[in-house]
């Protein structure tokens, strides 16, 4: 179990019911008892809505502290209405006089709540986005190792050479994850590296790259064979690319040729 979840479970199994205690248990319990409940039911939806809304935008930063401070105004005054319902204690007339106990006591008790709720949404929220980033950063590990293997297993370690801004560009086979036309520019897009754009259009392109390790899927697009993870009839997803290619109608037949 997470330690955000302990620190729920110690929230409304332990701390609620001690501070329960802060209210004048004996008369309250026996001449208001629903409006007890109803308060227990209302601090529990105020640690709710700090643990899951509060914390998380404050961990957002300076953006959501209005909204902070707006929601906790509006907790406030239904606090405030709330303690002016009008209570009877018969056997103990005294409580009619200065600040009532049970008046106190929602107080300390909607502070205590709040106080315990943002850092605790806070803490869940910043676990939650490492826990994403780790996976996001595993399922890229993991990406990546397919492409270096697959590379391993069919494509030799050859170069192409691209002219791109008056210099020779040395490009790997390997590296290549897509070729993008432009016009009449080419833009490769690469493996951890920028990409390089070279004056020629794909259709020339395409002659000069190595027999049989690429094809023409669209009038825009040419990717490495190798490269082809899975494909429908409209799209082509690409290992080590996020967004599925475009088939074009015309360039279907070209993927038959290659099964």
């Amino acid at each position: 179990m997470k330690t955000v979840d302990w620190l729920d479970i110690i929230f409304g199994v332990i701390m609620m019911p001690l501070m329960m205690f802060l209210f004048p248990i004996g008369d309250w319990v026996q001449w208001h008892s629903s409006y007890v409940l109803l308060y227990i039911g209302w601090l529990y939806l105020v640690f709710f809505l700090c643990r899951k809304a509060l914390g998380p935008v404050l961990l957002d930063g300076k953006k959501g502290y209005l909204t902070v401070l707006g929601v906790l105004f509006l907790t406030a005054a239904a606090t405030f209405l709330m303690s002016l319902t009008p209570v009877e204690f018969p056997r103990n007339p005294e409580y009619g006089t200065g600040i009532a106990p049970h008046i106190r006591a929602m107080w300390i008790m909607l502070i205590a709540v709040v106080s315990y709720g943002i850092p605790v949404g806070m803490l869940a929220a910043r676990a939650q986005r490492l826990s994403a980033q780790k996976e996001a950063d595993d399922a890229r590990q993991e990406n990546e190792n397919a492409v270096r293997t697959r590379a391993e297993e069919v494509v030799k370690d050859d170069d192409i050479l691209v002219k791109s801004e008056y210099k020779t560009i040395h490009i790997p086979v390997s590296a290549i994850q897509y070729i993008e036309g432009r016009n009449n520019y080419a833009c490769f897009h690469l493996d951890h590296r920028d990409d390089v754009v070279t004056q020629k259009p794909l259709k020339d392109l395409l002659e000069e790259l190595p027999e049989g390790k690429f094809v023409r899927i669209h009038r825009s697009y040419i990717v490495p064979v190798w490269r082809i993870e899975k494909r429908t009839a409209a799209s082509v997803k690409l290992l080590g690319v996020e967004n599925p290619l475009p088939i074009g109608r015309s360039h279907k037949n070209n993927l038959n040729v290659q099964e």
